[in-house]
């Protein structure tokens, strides 16, 4: 698989009392990589969402071929006068052992090249907005 979007971010989605849940179409590889973040438009405050607490993920079942899923509010609809935004946070560790005369699986390398790049959109990301 490549990483074929250089987004990690989603648009803000704008609270109508009307819904709860919300798509992202950008690969993670656990439910933990995905930020919550609520905007009071108001007061320009923003709260980190915890997952579980405040939000379920349902992940796409293949992130290669259909990345992404959707944050279900666990509170209920967002509110009018808040925004939402959906990130990742994957984490820069490398997880892969390759080791000599192992097996070879490609789906192994394809994901720690995956996670290389969207360690540098995240980077990328957080440069754009500084």
């Amino acid at each position: 698989m490549t990483v074929n979007s250089t987004l990690r971010k989603t648009n803000p989605f704008v609270g109508n009392g009307n819904a709860s849940s919300f798509p992202f179409t950008f690969k993670v590889f656990t439910e933990n990589e995905v930020v919550v973040v609520r905007l009071n438009t108001s007061t320009s405050t923003e709260q980190t969402l915890a997952l579980t607490t405040d939000y379920t993920v349902t992940l796409n079942a293949n992130q290669n071929a259909n990345p992404g899923g959707s944050v279900n509010l666990v509170g209920g609809n967002l509110a009018t006068g808040f925004n939402l935004i959906i990130t990742s946070n994957v984490q820069s560790l490398q997880g892969v052992d390759l080791t000599n005369q192992g097996g070879f699986y490609p789906e192994v390398i394809n994901d720690a090249l995956d996670k290389q790049a969207i360690l540098h959109q995240q980077q990328q990301e957080v440069l754009d907005r500084s």
